[in-house]
């Protein structure tokens, strides 16, 4: 599976409980849209780190890395292959 649809669907299943009423696209805005909050956010990223081998510095954790699943994948391919994963 895709990092984004790996990403996709546990913000559908996990987060969301499967409660969304269209499916979740790659440019969706994520917090912008209630989609995700602060919370959501945090345990999208400890699945993440455990997924995908990674340790996210502080600095990364900004809005703008979590807006879309795009970002998200974006984000996630960055520091995967920088450590190695």
């Amino acid at each position: 599976m895709k990092t984004n649809e790996t990403i996709r669907e546990f913000i559908t299943t996990e987060i969301l409980h499967g409660t969304l009423t269209a499916p979740l696209n790659d440019q969706d805005p994520l917090i912008e849209t209630g989609i995700i909050d602060s919370l959501g956010v945090m345990t999208l990223l400890a699945f993440l780190e455990n997924k995908y081998e990674i340790q996210m510095p502080g600095d990364e954790l900004v809005p703008e890395n979590f807006e879309t699943v795009s970002a998200i994948t974006a984000l996630v391919d960055r520091w995967a292959n920088s450590q190695g994963g």
